[in-house]
């Protein structure tokens, strides 16, 4: 296949910012490449384009600095939590649309809310980057208002940030290729979402709910660490392949690689776990809920007596939904606004 359009991706080279990306013109992928300085960043717009539906373009700044992201924030007056968009666009705006989040010119209108996107954004899907910087940009528009963007790295970004390319789509090989750049170099430390990735948890704790990809292992219940203590752990080594880890850091290797961690575990919805699992979870993180993706349901699914919510839908089947969580209380939320009440 031909990529159309793609990025922009932004390097960062020495003294040089390269921003490179991929337009149509004449019907054929053109790559292009603009070159900044480190003071002229603040130049830089980072503009996403859809030939096929213009009213979805969008632009918007660069940050001034990313810092990593705390592990706990206090109770939200309400929440809008989606997972596993992998890279579908389409369906990532009109949940966001129909969860209150956004309007159509990608306005923030959820006020003081939190949106939690669940992990997945990565791989299968051809609107990866464009999902990416939307995210990025609603994090400088919800704080605006008083609301707070969440990304919880689901086994999808680490793959992608640790070179494991197995579902990468077609696009973005040819996307290199065209770029002239080794697919395996677009999300490391020296690229701005490279950067902004290593910013973000792989698990996080919103007053009483605790929201990680896959969920947490008894192996992961048992180890001695609190949550931001868990994350510290696991950030340094968000970009190293797991044959490269040193041996003998077994609890990293549990955290990052194994089937017992966060973002692998499929315990929760395909049996294995237990409601006592469950229960020591809830009471090691002080929370009342675990949210969770990865494992695929036709609709978001309470499991464990209503202690876990499971939000990954087939967004690419058109049966896309997140959760509304507000007082205590868990909506189904699809494509045409909230739906039945679950907890």
């Amino acid at each position: 296949m031909n990529a159309v359009t793609d990025g922009p991706y932004i390097f960062y080279q020495g003294n040089r910012i390269l921003v490179k990306s991929i337009a149509t013109r004449s019907g054929k992928p053109q790559p292009q490449t603009a070159y900044f300085t480190p003071q002229q960043k603040a130049a830089i717009t980072v503009n996403c384009t859809f030939p096929g539906h213009p009213g979805w373009n969008f632009s918007i700044p660069l940050k001034e600095a990313l810092h990593p992201e705390p592990a706990v924030f206090p109770e939200a007056a309400r929440i809008f939590a989606i997972s596993d968009i992998e890279g579908n666009f389409e369906a990532f705006r009109h949940l966001l649309l129909a969860g209150g989040v956004i309007d159509e010119q990608y306005n923030w209108t959820f006020g003081p809310g939190h949106l939690v996107m669940n992990g997945d954004c990565f791989d299968r899907g051809e609107h990866v980057t464009e999902c990416l910087w939307l995210l990025y940009g609603l994090e400088e528009k919800a704080r605006q208002q008083g609301g707070y963007v969440h990304f919880i790295l689901g086994n999808h970004e680490i793959m992608n940030m640790t070179h494991d390319l197995r579902y990468v789509h077609e696009k973005y090989l040819v996307s290199a290729r065209l770029l002239r750049k080794d697919y395996g170099l677009f999300y490391t430390p020296d690229t701005e979402l490279g950067r902004w990735l290593a910013t973000k948890n792989i698990m996080e704790k919103i007053g009483p709910v605790l929201f990680v990809h896959g969920g947490v292992s008894a192996a992961v219940n048992a180890l001695p660490y609190s949550l931001a203590e868990l994350n510290g752990l696991c950030r340094p080594w968000y970009f190293m392949p797991p044959l490269a880890a040193p041996a003998q850091l077994a609890v990293l290797y549990d955290l990052l690689f194994s089937s017992d961690a966060p973002f692998w575990y499929r315990g929760y919805a395909m049996g294995g776990a237990t409601l006592q699992q469950v229960a020591a979870t809830l009471e090691k993180f002080d929370v009342r809920h675990i949210v969770i993706g990865h494992t695929t349901v036709e609709q978001a699914t309470a499991f464990f007596e209503g202690k876990v919510i499971d939000i990954d839908t087939p967004h690419a089947f058109g049966m896309s939904e997140g959760v509304l969580i507000k007082q205590g209380k868990i909506w189904r939320v699809g494509k045409e606004g909230r739906g039945k009440r679950m907890v």
